[in-house]
């Protein structure tokens, strides 16, 4: 009789990194990352936390192909992250939005850089703007958004690609704490309902909590904890103020204090 398991195709991690290794300057200088494994899978949402120059932003852009490692492997759907075909999309703190174009201007940007058809960016942008809930906004230029709108339109803009992959550096950083859980509750329904795998810088413990499926804890150039998010979803405001969430934001920190302490101690 045959065993199904053993001969069940197995299926690749969209991410995949082996043995990454990753320096800047003098060969002499410490890795930022040393050695690093990790895979991912599809429909995951990682956050990366850890202390100022740990790698986290060091790891997007390696995924984003737009840096080679040092030595070892970076796996996107199988092929080199700088080769992959795999869509991948990237939003930063800062929106970037050009403030002479139009908030629908901004959102077609990358699609029109492609040299998409311009009936198909009109009908992808439109459907971003009502995804992002700012297609009221369309008309209007960056100079009359608020941080929180603007971050919406980056995030609609990245949106137009239809990544598989989709990489955020730290973008709600800079704005006030209640925009950043209006916009972390947004971004959890857009994911549950398009599915792209998710990179999540942030230096918020609570915030990781909430948004993943699985934080990565960053130092000494490597994974120092891997630890999984196992709160049901939909999420929400209530979610933040039940024990078990608590809970877990305060064993995230602990073991982040934990994994700092050689570091702060040097």
């Amino acid at each position: 009789m045959t065993d199904a398991s053993a001969t069940a195709p197995t299926v690749a991690p969209l991410v995949e990194l082996r043995q990454v290794v990753q320096r800047f300057g003098e060969p002499t200088r410490s890795p930022v990352l040393a050695g690093l494994n990790l895979r991912v899978e599809r429909g995951e949402f990682v956050s990366l936390v850890g202390a100022s120059g740990c790698g986290k932003s060091t790891l997007l852009r390696l995924l984003a192909g737009l840096t080679s490692p040092s030595a070892g492997e970076v796996l996107i759907d199988t092929r080199p992250a700088a080769s992959a075909t795999t869509e991948r999309a990237f939003i930063f703190q800062d929106a970037a939005l050009l403030p002479w174009r139009t908030v629908r201007a901004n959102v077609e940007l990358l699609l029109q850089l492609r040299g998409t058809p311009a009936d198909l960016r009109r009908e992808r942008s439109a459907q971003t703007l009502e995804l992002a809930r700012i297609a009221h906004l369309a008309d209007r230029h960056p100079r009359q958004l608020s941080g929180g709108e603007k971050m919406r339109v980056s995030l609609a803009r990245a949106l137009t690609l239809e990544p598989a992959l989709l990489l955020l550096d730290e973008p709600f950083g800079a704005l006030d704490e209640l925009t950043r859980e209006v916009l972390g509750e947004e971004l959890l329904a857009l994911h549950e309902r398009q599915q792209w795998t998710a990179f999540f810088v942030t230096h918020s413990v609570a915030e990781a909590v909430f948004l993943s499926t699985r934080i990565l804890i960053l130092a000494g150039g490597g994974i120092a904890h891997d630890l999984p998010v196992n709160q049901p979803f939909p999420r929400n405001a209530e979610t933040r103020e039940s024990p078990e969430f608590l809970q877990r934001v305060a064993e995230v920190s602990r073991l982040l204090r934990t994994a700092l302490a050689p570091t702060s101690a040097a």
